[in-house]
C-alpha cells in the first residue's frame, strides 16, 4: 500500500519515537492535517507506563474538538488488530471526563485539566476515539469502539451537544487518509450529472461551471459513495446539532419544507477533474464534495 511505504520514509520520526508511537503520530499528523509529525508528537503523544490508556491526545479550541486515540503496531501479518485495546478507550475516556487527576501522570494531568474546562465552557463541540493500528478493519474492533463511543456520549450532559464520534484507522482507512491527502478525490469514477450548465467561469489554474440539480441525483450518490464523497474535506461532515446551524438547517427544510429546499440550500462545491458537456446532461471525471453552504448555485470546479 502506498501509505506504507510513505511511512518507512519517516526515518527521523521512527528514530525519535520508535516504529510503533512513531506510526500513531504520522497516522494522526494525516487525520488532523497537522504539518509537522515531531512537533505533533512531542506535544500530544503521552503512551507510557500508566497513560490511563491515553495514547495520544489533541485539544483543538479552533476546531472546538478533542481528539484521543490508542495505539497498536504489530510487525507479524495478523487478520485483525485486538478489539481489547479498542475497549481500552472506554478506559481513556472515563479518566478524560471524571477521573481523580491526582492520580495522572503529569505529562498527562494539565491537558486532561485543559479539556474538561474547554467541556465545561462550551468550547467542544465533537471528541474523536480513535484506534491506530497498521493491520485490516474488523467487525469485533468496530463493536467495541461503538460501545466506547456510546458510554462517552452517556457520561456527557445532553446540554453540551458534543457530538462522540469513533473511528477504526487500519490500513484501509490509513490508505483512504493518505490518498486523499495525495490527490483529494478518492472517486474517480466518471459520474453522469442530469443538468446542463448555466455559466462558467475560469482562472490561470481552474475552470468553474455553475448549474442547478435534483437533489435526489446528490441523494444517491452518498448512497452509493458514503464518506468517501467528502474525501478532499476529509475532516468530515459536521453532524446535526443546533451548534451546527448550517446543517441542522438543511435538514430542516428537508424534512419540513421540501418545496424550499432550492431557495434556502443552494450551494454545493464539487470538486472534479474534468467536465464533459453533452446535450441536457454533463459528466464529471472524480468527484468530492467540497463545501455546503448558503450560497447562490451549485458549482462544480475543475482542476484539470
Amino acid at each position: 500500500m502506498n501509505h506504507i511505504n510513505a511511512f518507512k520514509k519517516a526515518t527521523e520520526l521512527i528514530e525519535k519515537f520508535g516504529e510503533g508511537n512513531a506510526h500513531l503520530i504520522w497516522v494522526m499528523s494525516i487525520y488532523l492535517d497537522f504539518p509537522s509529525c515531531l512537533t505533533l508528537g512531542s506535544e500530544s503523544l503521552t503512551d507510557g507506563g500508566d497513560d490511563k490508556k491515553i495514547d495520544f491526545i489533541k485539544l483543538d479550541k479552533d476546531l472546538k474538538k478533542i481528539v484521543f486515540a490508542q495505539g497498536y503496531y504489530s510487525n507479524k501479518s495478523v487478520e485483525s488488530a485486538p478489539a481489547n485495546k479498542a475497549s481500552d478507550l472506554n478506559t481513556a475516556a472515563a479518566w478524560l471526563i471524571s477521573g481523580n487527576t491526582e492520580n495522572v501522570p503529569n505529562n498527562l494531568k494539565d491537558i486532561i485539566i485543559e479539556c474538561r474546562e474547554a467541556i465545561k465552557t462550551g468550547e467542544i463541540d465533537q471528541i474523536d476515539l480513535l484506534y491506530v493500528h497498521n493491520l485490516p478493519e474488523s467487525v469485533n474492533v468496530s463493536k467495541e469502539l461503538i460501545t466506547a463511543a456510546d458510554h462517552l456520549t452517556r457520561s456527557l450532559s445532553p446540554e453540551l451537544e458534543i457530538s462522540v464520534i469513533h473511528k477504526e484507522l487500519g490500513l484501509e482507512n490509513i490508505e483512504k487518509l493518505f490518498l486523499v491527502q495525495e490527490s483529494s478525490i478518492i472517486i474517480q469514477e466518471t459520474i453522469e450529472c442530469p443538468s446542463k450548465i448555466q455559466y462558467t467561469e475560469s482562472g490561470p489554474d481552474w475552470k468553474a461551471s455553475i448549474l442547478s440539480v435534483p437533489g435526489y441525483w446528490l441523494r444517491d450518490l452518498f448512497l452509493k459513495y458514503g464518506d468517501n464523497l467528502f474525501s478532499a474535506n476529509y475532516r468530515g461532515f459536521l453532524g446535526v446539532n443546533r451548534r451546527k446551524k448550517i446543517n441542522s438547517g438543511i435538514r430542516n427544510t428537508a424534512e419540513k419544507q421540501p418545496q424550499n429546499f432550492w431557495a434556502f440550500n443552494n450551494g454545493i462545491t464539487i470538486l472534479t477533474t474534468k467536465i464533459t458537456p453533452e446535450k441536457s446532461k454533463i459528466k464529471i471525471d472524480g468527484i468530492s464534495i467540497t463545501k455546503v453552504s448558503h450560497m447562490i448555485l451549485l458549482y462544480i470546479r475543475s482542476i484539470s
